[in-house]
């Protein structure tokens, strides 16, 4: 039981930090821990099931599903720790509403992904035709993609062109994790794409759907990013989840693509989340510059410098 408690404690992303800082919604915090567990026991679930090639039907047919849904709720339970509740609602609300959307309109029009068929493995169909599954994916990568762009230029945070470099590394995350779905979607028959002859693809999808990934990304981020700031800002613990929840969610891609006989794959996406690991600790634990106009320092701010720059 100790070694399962202290394992919830790493994957959770408690890091000891010579500091006592609270979250501004404590109550939650308390949920954390829970709901993350949840995202382990599924991942756990599918890879197994990946690794022994077990039927869906004798598993649960929707467990691919059910892990990014569990790791939306997750990723939405940690954002309430550190931002007002009617925020992390908004952030829900539109990530969800405007995913669902466009991947509406792409289902009625093939744009701008281009065409393909969803079946019921990844998750029920809204309406539309579209997976509630692939929802939750943008509902999860929204506020997680950005939380590892906050890491990583934690040094930028004086920088005046700061939010414009974390919204466009968070959209190249979001076009890494294309790439890293489409690689295993077609194997695991999630979706199936209906692309022209001669069209240039990557997995099965044409080059076309990263174009739309990366258009949806910027289109919420665009509506998301004012309900992100953290405009009352106080002084909180750096925030890992997010880390966390990105390197489990690869964690689960790369048990899929080995039950599925793609092991160049599985080692590629196991390289890229330590490639990942690593990149986000260094900048995490940068210095951040000090202000030039007030007298409160990064050690008086706290180890996530929101005083000064909330985001």
């Amino acid at each position: 039981m100790r070694f399962g408690y202290g394992f919830i404690r790493v994957v959770a992303g408690e890091f000891h930090t010579g500091e006592t800082l609270g979250w501004r919604n404590p109550a939650f915090d308390r949920w954390h821990k829970p709901a993350l567990g949840l995202v382990v026991a599924a991942v756990a679930v599918s890879c197994v099931s990946g690794f022994l090639r077990l039927p869906r039907s004798l598993v649960l047919p929707g467990i691919d599903a059910l892990v990014w849904w569990f790791a939306a709720a997750s990723a939405l339970i940690g954002l309430a720790r550190r931002l007002p509740f009617q925020n992390v609602v908004a952030v829900a609300g539109i990530s969800a509403g405007v995913s669902w959307l466009i991947l509406w309109i792409g289902a009625m029009t093939d744009i701008p992904f281009g065409r393909r068929g969803f079946s019921p493995f990844f998750g029920f169909q809204l309406p539309g035709g579209v997976p509630w599954g692939l929802v939750c994916v943008w509902v999860t990568l929204t506020p997680t993609c950005r939380g590892i762009a906050r890491l990583m230029l934690r040094s930028l945070r004086r920088n005046p062109f700061y939010g414009l470099w974390v919204m466009a590394l968070a959209t190249g995350f979001t076009l890494l994790w294309a790439v890293a779905i489409e690689s295993v979607a077609q194997s695991r028959q999630w979706w199936r794409w209906e692309s022209q002859p001669g069209t240039v693809v990557w997995a099965g999808a044409p080059w076309v759907t990263f174009l739309g990934w990366g258009l949806t990304s910027l289109i919420l981020y665009g509506f998301t990013t004012p309900w992100l700031l953290n405009k009352q800002p106080i002084r909180q613990p750096t925030d890992w989840h997010p880390l966390v929840l990105n390197l489990l969610l690869l964690l689960q891609l790369a048990g899929t693509a080995v039950g599925e006989g793609s092991v160049g794959v599985a080692v590629c996406l196991v390289v890229g989340g330590l490639v990942l690991a690593l990149v986000s600790v260094r900048g995490a634990r940068r210095t951040v510059p000090e202000p030039l106009s007030t007298g409160v320092t990064s050690s008086q701010s706290g180890s996530d410098p929101d005083v000064l720059n909330p985001d």
